[in-house]
């Protein structure tokens, strides 16, 4: 009875091997390669290559085509980083107008007095002088057609022009030697004042002190970084970012490639199209 129980057995044993996948421990042969395997495979490859850059490429575009809408044509980008991306660093200023121990210097984007920016641009400065009164000094800065008063703060006293000025256009503007606080404006003729309510013509044999640029100090270099820094509208942080060139020549290739891979992914899905059609047609019959 022992004996046909242990053939049986082995029988078994043996048709299990045989049957269940793997157990004779020898993998089952390899499906042959086909050209349609071959695609599809490398199909799904470019497809997961292309995936986020296509997606970036659609959405960089709609942001681009509403630009002038969104306003980010005039919006600007002042991030270091991407400045550094550009090859841009901050350039403070090398010069400027001192008047009574006080520094005005103009930068990319405000104009400072002593490192703080004025809620008023002065752009076109000639020169600057102090007046007013030990008590209540007054600092008057020249542009060619107007002259602005300031405090020692920085704060927009008052704003003279036209017929306001006692000359039609400013050529320069300083002191009179020997007469401290007394301020001069000069077209053809010079007009001398305090307070810049009264202007008084200037004898033409009188010495003045003319408001010249001067060698900006370290320390007023410092200050004036934070407002130095180069920036680009975010119109052209997106274009570049589009095409690549942000990243210069390696991201410019990068797009190149997604644009190879997106024709290939079009290619090879036709091919699979066309090819899936056909063997089920073949199928049919």
């Amino acid at each position: 009875m022992a004996a046909p129980l242990r053939k049986f057995a082995g029988a078994f044993r043996d048709w299990r091997v045989r049957s269940v996948p793997g157990r004779s421990g020898h993998r089952p042969p390899k499906p042959k390669t086909n050209l349609s395997m071959t695609l599809r495979t490398w199909h799904k490859r470019i497809g997961l290559f292309a995936f986020v850059f296509m997606g970036w490429l659609g959405f960089s575009g709609f942001l681009i085509n509403q630009s002038p809408d969104w306003g980010y044509d005039v919006a600007r980008v002042r991030l270091s980083w991407v400045m550094a991306l550009y090859g841009l660093h901050p350039e403070p200023p090398t010069t400027g107008l001192t008047a009574g121990g006080h520094w005005l210097a103009e930068t990319l984007d405000a104009t400072l007095l002593d490192g703080k920016p004025l809620r008023t641009r002065i752009p076109k400065q000639l020169g600057m002088a102090i007046g007013g009164t030990p008590e209540k000094p007054l600092l008057f800065v020249a542009e060619p057609d107007k002259v602005l008063v300031l405090g020692p703060d920085g704060s927009l006293v008052d704003e003279m022009s036209g017929s306001m000025l006692p000359v039609p256009a400013v050529r320069r503007i300083g002191l009179v030697e020997g007469k401290p606080n007394k301020v001069v404006i000069q077209d053809l003729d010079a007009y001398a004042t305090v307070d810049g309510l009264q202007w008084d013509k200037l004898p033409v044999n009188s010495e003045v002190k003319w408001s010249e640029q001067q060698a900006l100090p370290a320390a007023q270099k410092a200050k004036a970084v934070p407002y130095s820094r180069p920036s680009v509208s975010l119109e052209h942080v997106l274009v570049d970012a589009h095409s690549g060139r942000i990243f210069g020549a390696f991201g410019a290739w990068v797009i190149n490639f997604v644009g190879i891979a997106a024709m290939l992914l079009s290619i090879t899905g036709v091919w699979i199209v066309v090819r899936t059609n056909k063997q089920r047609r073949q199928a049919r019959r």
